[in-house]
């Protein structure tokens, strides 16, 4: 039979198996075709969230000896049938030496003439619906990053008429495409690789340490409404040690996170984003400690997410968390996976004082912090959260009771703010369906607390163009409609709003991606805001990125018109080691 040379990537095709949905199991995968993608098939044989695509694929690896051409991953042999693993199976090896493997994998794959391969492993932060996983070093030449429901890098195949085997090149988008991948790899050459992954197991354990150090640069355009400077300078830590006994079942992971603001005092963080055991049984686990969880689908906001409070300090975007005490327990089988947590004490948001500039024009004294709850911090909030795949389509319900996320903000005689904390019950789903090149997108919420009660959904799509330009990037089209049921009592933005969106990955070594989307009014044609991200790779252990917010509004009576001062750009450098 013929075989085809296969490059691994991590791809937006990975969100056929969202990150806290459940696959079904299927006794075989394949037979191998001309188009199929070990990505693809790792997918397929996927039990839960909980399992990494790295350990999937090496399991898949180790149990098909059959499949590859020679014990190479990169050859795939066509006509193949594979017989995934068990659960168990693949849990078998750790998450951070799987990683090592597939992306020491990843590097000894040929790549174009001009650039050498490199052996840096494991990718940036990834976020998952029901989890969040951290790697701290930078991702290698042929990985993208992988950040709450973005695309990532997926397999791609070259098939070409004087070889059977053909070079590959990775890409980015949720289909394979032969035509725009060519030219990328004209420049390979092929050669066969075979690694193991050394464990560093030993009677004790193992333990894995890793650190990042960053460096931000903001520049506003204009003075604050307070006249707060234009130059703003951040420098942050985050650690990660994580432990694992001979057995692999009992895990622990520390990851603290420390962050200075030269202008603002309020914005300084000592916080710990992981503090947990963790064991692993047969179908079912048990996590006790602290960690960040978190849920959602859609790219312009997540209103399903609601475990963790959000780290407002870290910026507009509302995407940081701060870490959760907590105890949960998962179950995991063929129906489903079901999550419970347990939440015995509750973080208080933190805001930016006026100087810090991207908050309230007051401060807020977190010394009058009120609670309709007489137990206040302490008041046990609960979570549920069942999910499931049908034929494409992954389905999450959630149910939570506690102290609201989102404080009320009251002005008080002495011209602060106070935050008011209510007890609120919130009841949630979350949809994602591909369809080819189409990934469609939906949230929806009902929420009950002591001031309001109310609905809000937001919906839509992304469907990603391959070889735009004639190049060999990716352009992803997005389109998100927000809408909450209080319109203009709401308390943030996106009662009745349009989000557009482009997503371009140039499929180069450095991993480079650049992210621009308006949030349009559409009540108020003078109201939107607009955003920039984008990151590309320095070196094996740096990599530069950008993001830049505009907000414009003439209306006093709108949310943006505390922010339409707070224009600006960052350069954010970040060194891993």
């Amino acid at each position: 039979m013929g075989d085809m040379r296969l490059s691994l990537g991590l791809g937006a095709v990975g969100l056929l198996c969202l990150a806290a949905s459940t696959c079904l199991l299927a006794e075989t995968v394949g037979p191998v075709k001309a188009d199929t993608t070990l990505w693809r098939l790792a997918l397929e044989a996927r039990p839960d969230e909980h399992v990494s695509m790295p350990q999937v694929i090496y399991a898949l690896w180790q149990q098909n000896p059959h499949a590859f051409r020679q014990n190479n991953l990169h050859h795939l042999i066509q006509g193949a049938v594979l017989t995934p693993p068990s659960r168990e199976q693949m849990l078998a090896t750790d998450a951070a030496t799987a990683k090592t493997w597939y992306y020491a994998q990843l590097a000894e794959q040929p790549l174009p003439s001009h650039a050498k391969p490199t052996t840096s492993t494991l990718v940036s932060t990834r976020r998952d619906n029901g989890s969040a996983t951290a790697a701290l070093s930078p991702p290698p030449a042929t990985s993208a990053d992988i950040n709450s429901n973005k695309n990532a890098m997926v397999i791609a195949e070259l098939d070409t008429p004087d070889a059977d085997v053909s070079p590959l090149t990775t890409r980015v988008s949720p289909a394979v495409s032969v035509a725009a991948a060519t030219a990328l790899a004209e420049s390979t050459s092929s050669r066969d690789t075979h690694a193991t992954p050394q464990h560093p197991t030993t009677a004790k354990g193992s333990w894995r340490v890793q650190h990042e150090f960053a460096a931000e640069q903001r520049y506003f355009n204009r003075s604050g409404m307070q006249g707060a400077a234009h130059f703003h300078s951040l420098l942050s830590y985050r650690g990660q040690w994580s432990y694992e006994d001979v057995s692999r079942r009992h895990n622990v992971n520390i990851e603290p996170y420390l962050r200075w603001h030269q202008r603002d005092s309020d914005s300084h963080l000592v916080d710990l984003q992981q503090a947990y055991w963790r064991y692993i049984g047969t179908g079912w686990e048990v996590k006790a400690g602290i960690d960040t969880v978190f849920w959602g689908v859609t790219e312009s906001q997540h209103l399903v997410d609601v475990i963790n409070q959000t780290d407002v300090t870290a910026g507009v975007e509302l995407e940081a968390k701060l870490g959760q005490p907590m105890l949960s327990l998962r179950r995991t089988g063929k129906a489903g996976t079901l999550d419970i947590y347990v939440l015995p004490y509750f973080r208080e948001r933190q805001f930016p004082a006026p100087a810090g500039r991207l908050g309230p024009p007051l401060r807020v004294n977190q010394d009058l912090t009120w609670y309709e709850s007489s137990d206040g911090k302490h008041n046990l909030d609960v979570a549920l959260r069942y999910s499931q795949r049908f034929a494409g389509m992954d389905v999450g319900l959630s149910f939570f009771s506690g102290n609201n996320r989102e404080p009320l903000l009251q002005p008080t005689p002495s011209g602060e703010l106070q935050s008011l904390y209510y007890q609120m019950e919130q009841y949630g789903v979350d949809l994602q369906w591909v369809q080819g090149e189409w990934l469609w997108k939906l949230e929806s919420i009902y929420r009950r607390t002591g001031y309001a009660e109310y609905v809000a959904a937001t919906g839509g799509f992304e469907y990603t163009q391959i070889g735009a330009f004639a190049q060999v990037w990716d352009l992803g089209w997005i389109a998100e409609y927000q809408y909450d049921s209080r319109g203009a009592q709401a308390t943030l933005p996106g009662q009745n709003d349009l989000f557009l969106g482009w997503r371009l990955a140039l499929n180069d070594l450095a991993g480079s991606d650049f992210l621009v989307g308006v949030l349009q009014d559409l009540d108020n044609k003078q109201s939107r805001s607009m955003k920039l991200e984008g990151s590309t790779r320095l070196s094996d252990s740096m990599r530069l990125s950008v993001h830049a917010w505009l907000f414009q509004t003439d209306d006093p009576l709108d949310r943006l018109f505390l922010l339409k001062r707070d224009d600006y750009i960052a350069l954010q450098l970040s060194y891993y080691f």
